[in-house]
């Protein structure tokens, strides 16, 4: 059962993830897609955990990665999240979704960068906060 967090949901994510792309599946678009949704979700989840005494609900609502990763390298600057990664990786959230004139179609080598911009993030939040 998953529990109630953005953190717990984020890693169920992720494990789907890494599941999907073991069997070699090439819908990259699905894919980017939920790459920046693991991402999203741990930046959230730790921005939740850290942001004990100051009023952050205006980030955990909205899909802004970059202003939410800002305001994580604020709190700690040896941090480095990388805020041009992430919001290359925001774009996907809605471009390989919704029809329209912004849609896109992944690339394998988009995709892969995806993936890399995904694990940095999440290895930079994890050795930092864990």
């Amino acid at each position: 059962m998953i529990k109630n967090s953005y953190l717990d949901i984020a890693q169920n994510d992720l494990e789907y993830l890494e599941a999907v792309m073991k069997t070699g599946n090439r819908f990259y678009n699905q894919l980017a897609v939920q790459c920046e949704q693991v991402t999203e979700k741990y930046l959230k989840g730790y921005l939740d955990k850290m942001m004990l005494d100051e009023d952050v609900t205006d980030l955990l609502r909205k899909h802004n990665m970059k202003k939410i990763a800002a305001k994580l390298n604020e709190i700690c600057p040896d941090l480095q999240l990388d805020t041009i990664g992430l919001a290359y990786l925001t774009d996907f959230y809605f471009d390989a979704r919704y029809p329209g004139d912004d849609f896109y179609t992944v690339s394998k080598e988009e995709f892969d960068k995806c993936v890399a911009i995904m694990y940095d993030t999440l290895n930079r939040l994890k050795t930092h906060f864990n």
